[in-house]
């Protein structure tokens, strides 16, 4: 796969200084319009917009070959893009996502040592109280792992990031949703239906189902309840633990861990049963109607028009 990592979002708000409020209180670094991780910092760029978007996507691959590869892809699709100092960018036609692809050394985030559990017969923390009892916050995300777009036109969407730009499907749920990869991860992209075009999510790992749980309960701690979504469960599709929220501007986030990797393309049986009921394998089964169709889309659907008038 020339594709190989998921670099990180632009994103647009019509509030940004609360965005970037909202990213320092779950434990990101930065400051300003830019936001990340220990690991990857400038994962997030926020831009003020009249309407909360998606503006940009960032992307990683192997070297100029790779970009060289993707160029000529994209033009028989009629897609323009330019090279220029080890990048590509072009714009995904019709929703007016910007994408950047860099040519990059592969690298994924350090390991942290991960918690001690006890389990039947193996009780391997003894005399100790468990780690995320002690702990007197939550540890940060580890990392903005994959964002989720709404498409009034799915099948070309998808036809762009993959006979495109070179992304892997994964799984397609109902005929209609397709999970994407552009690394070892299941998804770093999933594309739904959508009357336009919309951000539907973005989604932070973390290192495992304590991290999750404290960080939702945390931020939801003192927050009107609207700001919760669906979880604590565990996904069928990628079967990553999830937690969705929403932001201060409005748009649905994800806290996430352990999700399905795919180092191997040829060894990946792409699951084409499943059904939109295969939301979770535990946890709630059914997820709200706006986890699908956000209450601002009629209002980002007239902003949109007004701008194209």
């Amino acid at each position: 796969m020339a594709l190989h990592r998921f670099l990180g979002m632009d994103i647009g708000v019509p509030a940004p200084a609360e965005l970037a409020g909202f990213f320092a209180s779950i434990g990101l670094e930065g400051g300003g319009d830019r936001w990340g991780t220990a690991d990857l910092p400038d994962q997030i760029r926020i831009q003020e917009t009249r309407y909360r978007q998606l503006q940009a996507i960032h992307l990683a691959c192997d070297d100029e070959a790779d970009l060289a590869a993707i160029a000529s892809r994209l033009e028989r699709l009629g897609v323009a893009s330019r090279i220029r100092a080890g990048e590509l960018r072009c714009t995904q036609p019709g929703h007016g996502w910007e994408v950047t692809v860099r040519a990059l050394a592969r690298a994924d985030v350090a390991p942290r040592m991960a918690r001690t559990h006890n389990a039947p017969g193996v009780r391997a923390r003894k005399n100790l109280r468990a780690e995320v009892v002690l702990e007197k916050e939550p540890r940060p995300p580890r990392r903005l792992g994959h964002v989720v777009v709404g498409s009034p036109d799915p099948t070309t969407t998808v036809k762009f990031f993959t006979d495109g730009l070179g992304f892997r499907t994964s799984d397609i749920v109902g005929g209609i949703a397709t999970f994407l990869r552009c690394s070892s991860d299941h998804h770093n992209l999933l594309v739904l239906p959508g009357p336009v075009p919309y951000l539907n999510h973005y989604a932070f790992e973390l290192d495992d189902i304590d991290d999750v749980g404290a960080a939702a309960a945390r931020y939801l701690a003192g927050q009107d309840e609207d700001r919760h979504v669906v979880g604590l469960g565990r996904h069928v599709v990628g079967s990553n633990v999830f937690w969705y929220m929403k932001d201060p501007c409005g748009t649905m986030f994800e806290f996430f861990s352990d999700m399905d990797s795919i180092p191997d393309d040829d060894v990946w049986q792409i699951g084409r049963e499943f059904a939109p009921t295969d939301f979770a394998k535990w946890g709630p089964q059914k997820p709200p109607g706006e986890f699908f169709i956000p209450a601002d889309i009629g209002e980002i659907a007239r902003l949109r028009q007004s701008e194209a008038a």
